[in-house]
């Protein structure tokens, strides 16, 4: 939901750009004996959008969730436009249901709670859920149905805001992205959809970098960048804790094209350890 090698079109005129749709998407994070992993799922090599790249779970903010906003644990319209100063304020509500929507369609984690005794559902209440997460991913069931009829509450408060990427402005299909972040519940497991996902993959940043520049896994830039962010902690909770500290830029990439070299570029002050990466000839 950022930027990819191919963000420039041939023949597109760059003065005409799509209007980005606003997405959510969510860094998961769990501790291992090695360390923080982070959650990857590998999208399908027949997608129309990142065929064959590894990214977090994420997609589209959608009109309906709007619906669950009252189910936001604690969080009010005037604090969640705080929390996300760089998206219009009437939106900001749906940017975190549609995160944990959307990780629970993409990757069997739900972050929810009994509304009745605020305990967390266990793993065997979402594996129940399971059965209908793809009914609810293809539009014939849904999630607001489904948190209704179990009473539940969505866990807005574990949600650390931890970027916003847009993607650039020549490319056909554009989205205005907030990244967050969240320790994934305990006992609970993921598990790909095996439709826009065919694989998924717990592992810490740094291999996942190192599989990257190998590589082994393609990604694109908002994945690379964010990764190295979660680098270098000892536990999932000093990662997210990082998170939330996180000033938050948003990134709108140029790409151009400078002494025969094309090129995306980012803000000097969003945080990340490069502002400007050579995109490959392919």
């Amino acid at each position: 939901m950022g930027v990819a090698a191919n963000s420039e079109v041939p023949g597109r005129d760059p003065e005409m750009s799509v209007t980005p749709v606003p997405a959510a998407t969510v860094i998961l994070l769990r501790d291992s004996a090695n360390g923080p992993e982070t959650l990857l799922i590998e999208r399908h090599a027949r997608s129309e959008f990142l065929p064959d790249m590894y990214v977090f779970p994420g997609g589209r903010v959608e009109a309906r969730d709007q619906a669950l906003a009252g189910r936001l644990a604690g969080l009010e319209p005037e604090a969640a436009a705080a929390l996300l100063p760089s998206v219009p304020a009437a939106l900001a509500l749906g940017f975190f249901v549609a995160a944990i929507r959307e990780t629970f369609e993409e990757a069997g984690i739900l972050l929810a709670r009994s509304r009745a005794t605020r305990a967390p559902i266990g793993a065997e209440q979402v594996l129940a859920f399971g059965a209908g997460r793809l009914e609810i991913q293809s539009g014939r069931a849904s999630f607001v149905d489904l948190i209704e009829a179990q009473d539940l509450e969505l866990c807005s408060d574990e949600l650390a805001v931890h970027a916003h990427w847009i993607t650039p402005e020549a490319a056909p299909r554009r989205f205005d992205t907030i990244f967050f972040c969240a320790v994934a519940p305990a006992g609970q497991r993921a598990a790909h959809d095996g439709v826009e996902a065919t694989a998924h993959a717990w592992i810490r940043p740094e291999r996942a970098l190192e599989d990257f520049r190998a590589g082994r896994r393609q990604m694109i830039m908002p994945t690379e960048l964010n990764l190295e962010t979660l680098a270098g902690f000892e536990t999932a909770a000093e990662a997210l804790e990082a998170s939330r500290r996180r000033v938050v830029v948003p990134v709108l990439p140029r790409v151009e094209q400078r002494d025969g070299v094309r090129r995306v570029s980012i803000p000097r002050d969003a945080g990340y350890s490069t502002h400007e990466q050579r995109i490959p000839n392919r």
